[in-house]
């Protein structure tokens, strides 16, 4: 007589070891760091754009980056305002104003206070900084187009640094004065550099 043979009893699933739990641990709280990390870097974004933009319109207007190196600073001014959001994009433009304002007063008085053979030194440095002016503040200025897709902007008209705000009428006038013969010698000197100075200078 032929024995049966009984069917052999099934192993159990063997249970889920505890080092899988813990690797799925260790994953979601990378995951969640990292996420945290792009998050940060996001956020942070704006401000190094607009530090890292700030920087280079003072190397520019300083006349630390001329020629090529100065064109690829004025596109990467363009670039990055066109990805910045109205507060930071009204900094980098009220930066520019303030320093443009700060360095022409420069300028002015370094003009009036120079020997008669280093003046045209210093007006040369003048025109190159209001061409520059002219260019920083095309870049800065996302409405603006023209050829390549933007358009340059009269700048508004302030007073220099220079003049206190509480400045008598006689000294107003005087510094008015000076400024007109500060502006008819720069004219001059761009003339006689055949050097188109912005319209508003």
């Amino acid at each position: 007589m032929t024995r049966q043979a009984h069917p052999r009893p099934r192993r159990a699933a063997p249970a889920p070891q505890s080092g899988g739990r813990r690797t799925a641990v260790v994953a979601g709280a990378v995951a969640i760091a990292v996420a945290c990390l792009l998050g940060w870097l996001w956020l942070s974004r704006g401000e190094s754009l607009v530090d890292k933009t700030l920087e280079m319109e003072r190397t520019l207007l300083a006349g630390e980056a001329t020629g090529r190196a100065g064109k690829r600073a004025v596109d990467e001014i363009i670039r990055n305002v066109d990805r910045m959001d109205p507060a930071a994009l009204k900094q980098v433009q009220q930066t520019l104003e303030a320093e443009w304002q700060r360095a022409r007063a420069a300028d002015i008085e370094a003009y009036f206070a120079a020997q008669p053979d280093e003046r045209g030194s210093i007006l040369d440095r003048s025109i190159d900084r209001a061409l520059m002016y002219k260019e920083l503040r095309f870049a800065v200025n996302p409405k603006a187009w023209s050829k390549d897709g933007r358009k340059p902007r009269k700048p508004r008209t302030t007073a220099p640094a220079s003049q206190a705000a509480g400045a008598t009428a006689a000294e107003k006038k005087a510094q008015r004065q000076l400024l007109e013969r500060y502006d008819d010698a720069l004219r001059q000197r761009a003339r006689e550099r055949r050097i188109e100075l912005p319209a508003w200078q």
